[in-house]
């Protein structure tokens, strides 16, 4: 998935969870566990904003995606599935999403 370079500049993501002692610990799950991961994601101005969950297993060189999806109040949700033991990564990346902010301005 290919996101613009200029909207991430303007958008801010914050609490994101789930996290242990700051990030400092790991989260545990169990293979075949679903980790759902949210974050507050929000930008200055009245643009629309998107989001995405980026993973890994250790043991991959290529992150794979998912789309994030709101969840009220600035508060994205998005989950991904634990398939093998080992440690995973996962960040979450924001965008202003230009075609939906054109959008509903042109519907309003």
């Amino acid at each position: 998935m290919r996101h613009p370079r200029d909207g991430r500049r303007r958008v801010a993501i914050g609490s994101v969870a789930p996290q242990v002692d700051d990030g400092r610990s790991p989260v545990k799950r169990t293979v075949g566990d679903l980790v759902v991961v949210e974050a507050d994601v929000f930008a200055d101005g009245h643009d629309d904003v998107a989001a995405s969950l980026r993973y890994r297993h250790e043991a991959d060189d290529d992150w794979r995606e998912t789309p994030m999806r709101p969840v009220g109040n600035d508060r994205w949700s998005g989950a991904f599935q634990v398939a093998d033991i080992g440690t995973y990564r996962f960040s979450v990346i924001g965008w202003i999403d230009h075609f939906a902010s054109w959008h509903g301005a042109f519907l309003k």
